[in-house]
């Protein structure tokens, strides 16, 4: 007791429990999102670096081209990009039910890595 070991193991496992309950709030993703056409993910995604990633969210194809030349210029591991279709849906007023039918938002959804319902991924 009086050596220490004891308080060393206490706090090695409580680091190791925040760290895991840290991963799952992320909720980032652990590889590269497959079946979303057209999005043009950045390098660092899904991993360590993924906080200093940016998702640039384009109004069609064409503002796509701009946002992928500028990119270039950049480099693509910080940048992603993604072009809606038409205009986003208000979801000011929109009932919960049809914000999670749109299917632009539910790829929002999954490139961020969110999950539904769940509060601990609010930023303020």
């Amino acid at each position: 007791m009086k050596s220490g070991v004891l308080d060393s193991i206490i706090l090695q496992a409580q680091a190791r429990l925040q760290a895991n309950m840290a991963k799952k709030l992320t909720g980032s993703k652990k590889n590269r999102i497959l079946g979303i056409p057209k999005l043009e993910d950045a390098n660092w995604a899904g991993t360590k670096k993924a906080e200093k990633c940016l998702l640039i969210l384009t109004e069609g194809d064409s503002a796509k081209a701009l946002a992928m030349a500028g990119i270039e210029v950049r480099g693509r591991n910080r940048f992603g990009v993604f072009p809606l279709k038409g205009k986003l849906l208000n979801v000011r007023d929109a009932p919960i039910k049809q914000i999670m039918k749109n299917s632009e938002i539910q790829n929002i959804i999954k490139i961020l890595g969110l999950k539904v319902g769940n509060k601990n991924q609010t930023r303020s």
